[in-house]
């Protein structure tokens, strides 16, 4: 388990790295006012992705329940009835996104932003629409405890989005490059995790034939868990940018979003553990090994804790003046300011993020 759990935790460095490098990188080539409206257009619409309802752990909780108990059947019924459930997400997140770009134009983008915003915004719709379909093989890769091998996908993907958001920046500052880099990055990681799934599972199949009714109320009853503490953390680091946007213009995002970068991926580190412990929690209930649950549980915990108090003393202490390095001087203040409010009020949240979710 420290293995999975170490593999997720090499996962969020390198994510934190390459965002060391990008997040100057694309502040000084896009201007404040360029990465603000990106970083508009990201939290606008990630608010669509709360239509997965919570399903990607509500299939890895059943998908591990059934894979504990060497049932394919079962198993192929949660991925028909997921990638059904996915299809129909994603074509009512295109509509939905489609009807978001009136809200989007209420926002005051520089004239020399506004035609490539609205395009860009419109390619993340469709990014985000396809990105339901996309969280499959994550999941199926998840309940047979394959992290590793999946990180390493995801690392791979990182990688390629650094190189390629550095070297296509160059020739062309555009928001809509930005959004085209996701795109590729999105087919990328779907390729080659499902090229995975189909090597490393025999019997494991995605089609639409396997789609159950009954399996799929299952998987509602216990997304709606999920979607209130999915909701919950889309208010908590998402809602801000729109606000600010909205009242003191789109170049006063960076500050925020510069400073809630830094809570979101120790967010990440964090979760990290429960992203092993909810599916080894699944499969020790399912076994009924309550014991060894209540072992894991007080072990990772007390992790949790340690590595939340530790962090987040850092960046309240010392955090605005690694911002004043990282990004330049004029952010130390308002971002670093930020930076202090936002980790105190997780000091407590992390902790439990660690560990306590649904499984």
């Amino acid at each position: 388990m420290l293995r999975d759990v170490g593999s997720n935790w090499v996962l969020t460095l390198v994510t934190i790295a390459a965002t060391y490098v990008l997040t100057p990188f694309v502040i000084h080539t896009l201007g404040p006012e360029g990465y603000g409206t990106w970083t508009l257009i990201t939290s606008m619409t990630g608010y669509i992705g709360l239509l997965a309802l919570g399903v990607p752990m509500a299939s890895v909780r059943y998908l591990a329940q059934h894979v504990a108990e060497g049932d394919r059947r079962k198993v192929n019924e949660v991925i028909g009835s997921c990638a059904g459930l996915y299809l129909m997400i994603g074509v009512a997140a295109a509509a939905i996104g489609a009807a978001s770009m009136a809200l989007f134009g209420i926002y005051e983008i520089p004239l020399s932003l506004r035609g490539a915003a609205h395009l860009a915004f419109g390619l993340m719709v469709l990014q985000v629409s396809a990105g339901f379909i996309g969280l499959l093989p994550e999941g199926i890769m998840f309940a047979h405890h394959d992290f590793v091998v999946r990180n390493l996908v995801r690392i791979s993907g990182i990688l390629l989005r650094l190189s390629l958001t550095m070297s296509l920046l160059k020739l062309d500052a555009s928001l809509v490059i930005l959004a085209l880099i996701q795109i590729a990055c999105l087919g990328f990681d779907f390729g080659v995790s499902w090229l995975l799934v189909r090597r490393r599972y025999p019997g494991v199949r995605l089609s639409l034939a396997d789609f159950d009714g009954g399996m799929l109320r299952r998987i509602f009853a216990f997304s709606l868990y999920v979607l209130l503490l999915n909701t919950g953390a889309r208010l908590s680091f998402e809602t801000d940018a729109l606000v600010i946007g909205a009242f003191m213009g789109v170049g006063s995002i960076a500050f925020y979003a510069v400073a809630n970068s830094l809570v979101v991926y120790l967010m990440d580190f964090i979760g990290s553990i429960a992203a092993v412990v909810s599916p080894m929690a699944t499969r020790l209930n399912t076994e009924g090994k309550i014991a060894d649950l209540q072992v894991i549980f007080l072990k990772w915990s007390k992790a949790a804790l340690s590595l939340t108090i530790m962090a987040g003393l850092f960046l309240i202490v010392l955090g605005p003046r690694f911002i004043g390095w990282w990004i330049g001087p004029s952010f130390e203040r308002p971002a670093g300011e930020v930076l202090q409010l936002l980790m105190v009020s997780s000091l407590v949240f992390l902790p439990v993020r660690g560990v306590a979710v649904p499984c």
